[in-house]
C-alpha cells in the first residue's frame, strides 16, 4: 500500500513538473487588442505599434513566446479576451467590475478620463455629470466608458464599434459629447484630421479613472499568468517600462 501511494506521489510531482515547465518553455499565445491612439497605433507599413504594443514586445522579449497579435473592435477583443482560453488583451482599463474578470499581469497607464464636446456647443468647461444626461453621446461598445454611461442611466447613447467614429460623429454633430483620455483625444484629432482646439474639455469623470493594464482571460492557468507577472515586474524594476513612458511622452 505505502509503494502505490509512493508511486502515486511521485506521478503527481512528474505531471506537476512537466506542467510547469511546459508554461516555462516558448510558445504561442494569442493576444487580441483594438486601435486606440497612442498605445495602439497603424504604422505606416501596416505593422502595429504605439506605446502598449512595444510594452507587449517588451514582455514577450523576456518570456521568449511569440505573440499572435489581432487587432479588431474593442467589443470583440472584451469578448475574446473574456471567454477564451490563454488569451492576454491590452490595453483594458482596470475598474472594479473588470477586477474578478481576468488575471491582471500588470499596469501600462494612469488614465484620467473626461467628458468632451465642441467649443461651438460648450463654450464654458465646468458642468457637472447630471447636466450632461440628455445630450446625445457616442462610447464604443463593451468599453468601460460603455459600461460607466449605461449605469448613470444617460438617455442618448450610441453604442458604436470604435473610438474613430465617436470623435467623427462629433465633429459632424450626429452626437454631443465623447469620453477620452486628453492624450488619446489630441492625438486620434491629429490623425483624423481635425482640430484639437476645436473642442472643449467638459469635466472630469472620477469614477472612470484607472490603470490601463494588461490582462489574461480566467481560463489561463496559473504558472503562464505569472510567468508574464514577473516579466512585467523585470520590465519596471530594469527602468524599460519608464523609458517608453518617456519616449511616448506620457508622463
Amino acid at each position: 500500500m505505502k509503494k502505490i501511494a509512493k508511486r502515486f506521489t511521485f506521478t503527481m510531482t512528474l505531471v506537476a513538473c512537466l506542467t510547469i515547465n511546459h508554461f516555462l518553455m516558448a510558445q504561442d499565445i494569442e493576444v487580441v487588442t483594438e486601435h486606440l491612439e497612442p498605445y495602439q497605433v497603424q504604422n505606416a507599413d501596416g505593422s502595429l505599434g504605439g506605446y502598449s504594443t512595444e510594452v507587449i514586445q517588451a514582455l514577450f522579449a523576456i518570456t521568449n513566446d511569440t505573440a499572435k497579435i489581432q487587432v479588431m473592435p474593442w467589443a470583440r477583443a472584451y469578448e475574446v479576451g473574456l471567454k477564451q482560453p490563454n488569451t492576454l488583451i491590452y490595453s483594458i482599463a482596470r475598474t472594479p467590475a473588470r477586477e474578478k474578470k481576468f488575471h491582471w499581469v500588470g499596469a501600462l497607464k494612469e488614465e484620467r478620463l473626461y467628458f468632451w464636446g465642441l467649443k461651438k456647443h460648450f463654450p464654458e468647461s465646468d458642468y457637472q455629470v447630471p447636466e450632461l444626461k440628455d445630450y446625445k453621446i457616442a462610447v464604443s461598445r463593451n468599453s468601460n466608458s460603455a459600461q460607466y454611461i449605461l449605469s448613470q442611466k444617460f438617455t442618448n447613447v450610441y453604442q458604436l464599434t470604435n473610438e474613430r467614429q465617436n470623435m467623427n460623429m462629433l465633429f459632424i454633430d450626429r452626437v454631443d459629447l465623447i469620453l477620452a483620455t486628453q492624450i488619446t483625444i489630441e492625438t486620434r484629432a491629429k490623425n483624423l484630421g481635425h482640430k484639437f482646439s476645436d473642442l472643449q474639455k467638459l469635466t472630469e469623470i472620477a469614477a472612470l479613472n484607472n490603470k490601463l493594464s494588461v490582462a489574461f482571460s480566467l481560463e489561463t492557468p496559473t504558472e503562464l499568468v505569472k510567468k508574464y507577472q514577473v516579466a512585467y515586474q523585470k520590465l519596471v524594476n530594469s527602468g524599460q517600462l519608464d523609458k517608453l513612458k518617456e519616449k511616448w511622452k506620457l508622463y
